[in-house]
């Protein structure tokens, strides 16, 4: 990846209403109104918030006859954030091994 994509995925994490997007689309794919519900953000806020997300290949999205529905594109977002630990020498544990603590 090269630096502007991780500009673009960084700029785009860094609002803390598109986190909390991103932590609901995390758990399931959701509607724009059950995103808009969900925030508590006016539609149109939401729709933007989901089209940078998008542009950032975050998020996808398909459509359900008047529904458009967005689900987190989790493949992207791992590549993204190994991709930058590799960028910075820093070692990734592996997905579902709990860190463990020094007592």
């Amino acid at each position: 990846m090269k630096e502007k994509t991780y500009t673009r995925y960084f700029k785009a994490f860094g609002d803390p209403s598109r986190f909390k997007i991103i932590q609901l689309l995390s758990a399931k794919e959701m509607s724009v109104n059950d995103i808009t519900a969900a925030v508590g953000l006016s539609q149109p806020t939401v729709s933007r918030h989901l089209a940078i997300l998008r542009e950032a290949d975050i998020v996808v999205d398909r459509r359900e006859g008047q529904q458009v529905y967005y689900r987190l594109n989790k493949d992207n977002v791992q590549t993204c954030c190994t991709g930058f630990c590799d960028c910075l020498e820093i070692p990734v544990r592996a997905a579902g091994k709990p860190k463990k603590r020094k007592k």
